[in-house]
């Protein structure tokens, strides 16, 4: 959403109110969103130092990375950044200010990778998941699988062999 700083940056008001869905399409990681994230906040103008803060509420959903179980997550992340003009700045690549082209500021690029990159990197259905046996891919949540509980490493065999013929 293009978010119009003409009112504020001529002094017409103080504040503007931010409230809007942001879709965040595709998949990341193997991470959906379902839902649009909602911006809550505000740009304020103070002396002409111009901030954006907002809160982001979020959810989606992903696979727990143990046992492959669906999980859904819910999320909030609070964002604030000073805004400048373009034009305005010597070197506009800075990430700690968000541009402002005509003055008009779009902030949703800046919101979607503010929230992947705050994703968690491991994602589990609960803390104790105790994840999928190795060789029959059984959900151990379930119950034990019948498995051998202990297996020699292949490589290590003739050596298992060497200590039953000694004893």
């Amino acid at each position: 959403m293009k978010i119009d700083l003409t009112p504020l940056l001529s002094g017409e008001v103080d504040e503007i109110a931010i409230d809007y869905p942001l879709t965040i399409e595709g998949s990341f990681g193997g991470v959906a969103f379902p839902d649009p994230v909602r911006v809550l906040g505000t740009v304020t103008d103070k002396a002409g130092y111009t901030a954006l803060k907002a809160k982001l509420h979020f959810r989606y959903d992903t696979v727990c990375d143990r046992c492959l179980r669906p999980v859904s997550v819910s999320g909030a992340l609070e964002f604030s950044r000073t805004v400048a003009l373009s034009g305005s700045l010597q070197n506009e690549d800075r990430d700690e200010y968000l541009i402002a082209e005509n003055r008009m500021l779009d902030p949703d690029g800046v919101f979607t990778e503010e929230i992947l990159l705050n994703l968690p990197m491991k994602h589990l259905c609960r803390e104790d998941c105790k994840g999928l046996c190795q060789k029959c891919g059984k959900d151990l949540n379930e119950g034990p699988c019948t498995c051998a509980a202990k297996e020699i490493d292949p490589r290590l065999a003739g050596l298992e062999k060497l200590l039953k013929n000694k004893g």
